[in-house]
């Protein structure tokens, strides 16, 4: 995680699923929710759709919309499908007629992610698919703490730049925990208890959070930029496409990790503090 070129150092209860389309009655915490309306596996997105809405009409729902637009304060566009109204609650639903490929998911994720952004933030989302809906999206098509943080990250951030992504994750800290951050290593044991007691919150099923790249960058950056701010020698970041997290920080005489060991923290807890990590760097090479 952390190199000298001129010398080597290491730093080393179940729950009911509800919705416009679930069937009512069933309990089933870790499959996706028993669709009544079934999906023909390959069917033209546009023709399902039709159908879906003209079902759904035919049981008293109150279709408001198909093909909405919905917008984000960043600018961020996406189009729902289907948009219903039941009593004063807000319902979108999504629907996938092909597999789950890497390219659909990350699809349905910045759709849910532009969602939360928008005038319709508490609006229930749900996703209707042909195949099984991923653990994923059904985790963050919902409104958990974790979820609605990450998803906030994950609009506003940029793989390839770490300003963005620190300053991504500075926002999120003042929407989602009311805490202003200003880049000062004292503050990194405090975001790193707000983390974890976020991300160990459970789903009523029980279902842990599921990480995000975004969150990794998010808080991987805003550590490297932590670091940069605190430290003698000139740093920059550098972009590595085929090595590690894709950026590290660089310094006359070593390369820092800050994304690899934020990925470290979030999947194995305190044993791997990225405040740790950012005090142990900081007195190397300011020492």
């Amino acid at each position: 995680m952390f190199w000298r070129r001129r010398e080597q150092g290491t730093s080393g209860v179940k729950t009911r699923v509800s919705g416009p389309l679930a069937e009512p009655g069933r309990d089933q915490p870790d499959l996706p929710p028993l669709q009544t309306i079934k999906l023909e596996r390959g069917a033209p997105r546009a023709a399902s759709i039709s159908r879906i809405a003209e079902e759904l009409g035919r049981r008293g729902e109150e279709i408001v919309e198909l093909f909405k637009e919905v917008v984000s304060p960043t600018g961020a566009r996406s189009v729902l499908p289907i948009h219903l109204r039941r009593g004063e609650e807000d319902i979108f639903v999504e629907v996938e007629t092909s597999g789950w490929e890497t390219k659909t998911v990350n699809g349905v994720l910045r759709t849910a992610a532009v969602l939360r952004g928008s005038e319709y933030a508490g609006a229930t989302f749900e996703v209707l698919g042909a195949y099984p809906v991923p653990h994923l999206v059904r985790y963050f098509s919902g409104r958990s703490p974790a979820a609605l943080l990450q998803l906030h990250i994950l609009l506003r951030e940029n793989p390839r730049d770490a300003s963005i992504n620190a300053e991504a994750f500075r926002e999120a800290a003042v929407s989602h925990w009311n805490t202003d951050l200003n880049y000062n290593p004292n503050e990194l044991p405090a975001v790193e208890n707000l983390l974890l007691s976020t991300l160990n919150e459970r789903t009523q099923s029980g279902e842990s959070a599921p990480i995000l790249d975004a969150l990794v960058r998010g808080y991987g950056c805003y550590a490297g930029e932590v670091l940069r701010h605190h430290t003698t020698p000139h740093s920059s970041w550098r972009l590595v496409d085929d090595w590690g997290e894709g950026l590290v920080v660089e310094f006359p005489d070593a390369t820092a990790d800050p994304i690899g060991k934020a990925r470290a923290f979030l999947e194995n807890g305190p044993e791997d503090s990225v405040a740790y990590y950012v005090s142990y760097v900081m007195k190397e090479l300011n020492g």
